[in-house]
């Protein structure tokens, strides 16, 4: 596929364009000005979903990071009953201890005693572990806060630029349909035909330079009655190969 085609329509004419193709050419750059616009405009929607991907995953890392923090907590208030319970169970075996009538009975609940401070220990070092953890994960939510309130902000105001962008886009492709609608009725009905046909065969240029005495197109040579016509402009030029229509520049 040719690049779009800029022309010069008045130093095209010097170069003896037939009458039918300024129209045209007119047509034709009105009609790559609508491609790139209804292009510009599919993109949007995906830039949309893109901002609310970003805005989604920093609410996503701020629960995550809430969850950890309650996680975390309930885990902390859980072994904290749990050197409760122990300690009374402690109590107790420490009020047997002191009835015991028989040696036996005493060594005995003194095992218990120790196994039941050991665990009271592990359970308070645990217990210590996760107030140091709870810092951390204060901290953490803290600055996910901040991130989701900083990722809000930003995509409220990508939101906008981007609703503005549709706005402009869409009145500038209103405006470019309307013209080409009236423009249609300056050009050959024929030629207007074919070129809509080449247009149809995903020919972003149906109607192009010769170059080099190359099509501007296809970039195949032309053959010399070809190329004399097009030259001359008195009649219409047509590209062997592609089809395309052809005009020499001044």
């Amino acid at each position: 596929m040719g690049s779009p085609c800029h022309c010069d329509l008045s130093a095209v004419w010097e170069g003896g364009m037939h009458p039918d193709l300024p129209a045209l050419l007119e047509l034709q750059e009105l009609d790559q000005k609508i491609a790139r616009l209804r292009s510009e405009l599919a993109q949007l929607p995906a830039a949309k979903r893109r901002l609310e991907a970003e805005l989604e995953e920093a609410r996503q890392k701020l629960q995550h990071a809430k969850h950890q923090e309650q996680a975390a907590l309930l885990l902390r208030r859980q072994k904290e009953g749990e050197i409760e319970e122990l300690r009374r169970r402690l109590t107790r075996y420490q009020a047997q201890q002191m009835q015991a009538r028989k040696n036996e009975e005493y060594q005995a609940l003194s095992h218990e005693i120790a196994l039941v401070n050991a665990e009271v220990e592990r359970e308070e070092d645990a217990v210590l572990l996760l107030l140091e953890k709870a810092d951390l994960l204060k901290a953490e939510v803290k600055e996910e806060e901040e991130k989701a309130e900083r990722a809000a902000r930003t995509v409220q105001q990508k939101r906008k630029e981007l609703g503005d962008r549709e706005s402009r886009l869409t009145a500038l492709l209103a405006d470019a349909e309307g013209g080409r609608e009236k423009k249609k009725a300056d050009v050959n009905p024929g030629l207007l035909a074919r070129y809509e046909r080449l247009v149809q065969g995903h020919r972003e240029n149906a109607v192009v330079p010769v170059v080099h005495g190359s099509c501007g197109g296809c970039h195949m040579k032309v053959t010399r009655q070809t190329l004399l016509r097009a030259e001359a402009g008195t009649e219409l030029a047509f590209c062997e190969n592609c089809g395309r229509i052809l005009f020499v520049a001044a």
